[in-house]
C-alpha cells in the first residue's frame, strides 16, 4: 500500500479489496491533517471504525469529510469484535464498501502542502505570528499505565485512543480517563475501567 496521501476514494477502494479477500486485521488510515482512523476487519467483514474519539456511525460520517489519506494494513488473527460491542451498522458498511463511489467517485484531489503567499510589492513585512502553544507534556509512565489498562477494554486501538484523549485533555491523565470511559459501551464497563486506570496512576506515586 502506498505511503503517499491520495484521495479518500482510492483509500476506500483498497479497503474494499481487503474485504473482498476476506482479510482479518486492522486498516490504519492517516488523514492529511494527521488524524488516525482504525478499521477493524474480520474475515472480510467491516466490524468497527474508530476515528478522532468517535466510533462506528459517527466515525464514518466524520471520515467521509476527509479529502486525502494514506493507509496501511496489518493482518491479525484477533480482529474479531469483542463480545458486547455493537457492530457497525449495515448502512455504514455499505457506504465503506462501495456506497462511497457515489459521493466521492468524481473527486479530483491533488495533495500538496499549503504554499505561503508572496507579499504584495511595496507591502511592509507583517509581524510574525505568535508561536503555537507547545503540546502539553505527558508523563510517559502515566501514559503507559493508562494504555495497559485501556488495552483490556479497547483492544489494539487503545494506544491511539489514549494519545488522542491525552491530547484533548491537555496532557492530564485523569481527564483522559473520563474521555476514554465515554467510549465504552456500558456504565458498568466504564466504571470498572475508570477505577482500574485511577488505581494504576496512583501506583506510580
Amino acid at each position: 500500500m502506498s505511503n503517499e496521501f491520495r484521495p479518500l476514494v482510492q483509500v476506500l477502494r483498497e479497503l474494499k479489496i481487503l474485504a473482498q479477500k476476506r482479510s482479518s486485521g486492522f486498516a490504519y488510515i492517516v488523514t492529511e491533517d494527521n488524524h488516525s482512523c482504525i478499521v477493524r476487519l474480520h474475515q472480510g467483514q467491516v466490524q468497527e471504525v474508530v476515528y478522532r474519539m468517535l466510533r462506528n456511525e459517527e466515525a464514518v460520517q466524520r471520515l467521509s469529510m476527509v479529502s486525502a489519506a494514506k493507509v496501511r494494513f496489518e493482518s491479525s488473527g484477533i480482529a474479531a469484535l469483542p463480545p458486547g460491542r455493537a457492530p457497525l451498522s449495515e448502512g455504514s458498511v455499505e457506504w465503506l464498501l462501495g456506497g462511497f463511489e457515489h459521493d466521492l467517485g468524481g473527486q479530483q484531489y491533488q495533495y500538496s502542502p499549503a504554499a505561503t503567499p508572496a507579499p504584495l510589492p511595496g507591502a511592509s513585512a507583517s509581524p510574525a505570528a505568535p508561536a503555537a502553544p507547545a503540546a502539553a507534556a505527558v508523563n510517559p509512565r502515566a501514559r503507559q499505565a493508562l494504555e495497559q489498562v485501556a488495552l483490556n477494554y479497547l483492544g489494539p486501538i487503545a494506544g491511539m485512543l489514549c494519545q488522542e484523549a491525552l491530547d484533548a485533555a491537555g496532557g492530564d491523565p485523569h481527564k483522559a480517563i473520563t474521555q476514554l470511559a465515554g467510549q465504552l459501551y456500558s456504565q458498568q464497563e466504564a466504571q470498572r475501567f475508570s477505577e482500574e486506570a485511577r488505581t494504576a496512576l496512583a501506583a506510580l506515586r
